[in-house]
């Protein structure tokens, strides 16, 4: 059953705009280009399994209301830094940054989102499906909220800002993937990509 994501507007009362970091992460977009197949940087399967364990670990709550949307997505956001960490100091993750194959996503196709995530959910708890999906939703809620209200120097502002979020919404989705799908879904399976390069991101 479709998610709708967007259509929750009843929640948007629950999460004001807030500290703008909350939910956010542009280098989620490294993690799903290196997970796929023929990826020009790829994890071992040791950190792979690493990053999917901390995930399930960060949304492991015993009831859906203890779990607080902000506090969850510094988890995921945390291990998705560690997951990344060992690459940031290699001359090739450079190298990718300043190439194509450095991609952001600069719009989210929410049917493909929604297909996505209750993919992921499937595998979960009924409790961690649901903080997966909260995650989500808040993610999603903020960065309309941010939009609404926030003021942009630039148009290649706002794309680097709103790419944060859905970046970092396609790396935490992914992670909880069955692993035969996770080589298959790229940064283009959930929206619209452009280039790190066109987007004037620079890390």
């Amino acid at each position: 059953m479709k998610t709708h994501l967007l259509l929750l507007a009843g929640l948007a009362l629950s999460f004001s705009a807030g500290p703008a970091l909350a939910f956010k992460n542009i280098e989620g977009g490294d993690i799903v280009t290196f997970a796929a197949k023929g990826s020009p940087m790829a994890f071992t399967p040791a950190q792979w399994q690493n990053y999917r364990d901390a995930i399930s670990a960060a949304l492991a709550v015993e009831t859906p209301e203890e779990a607080d949307p902000r506090a969850l997505a510094a988890g995921i956001v945390e291990a998705q830094k560690k997951l990344l960490a060992a690459f940031k100091a290699d001359p090739a993750y450079q190298a990718y940054l300043a190439s194509d194959n450095c991609q952001i996503l600069v719009k989210l196709d929410m049917d493909a989102v929604d297909a996505l995530l209750d993919e992921a959910a499937e595998s979960l708890s009924e409790t961690a499906a649901k903080a997966l999906r909260d995650v989500v939703k808040a993610s999603l809620i903020q960065i309309d909220n941010i939009e609404r209200s926030a003021r942009f120097r630039s148009l290649k502002d706002r794309t680097l800002f709103a790419a944060a979020y859905y970046n970092f919404v396609a790396a935490t989705i992914l992670a909880l993937l069955p692993p035969d799908r996770q080589g298959e879904v790229t940064l283009a399976s959930f929206g619209e990509t452009t280039s790190c390069k066109e987007a004037g991101r620079t890390a």
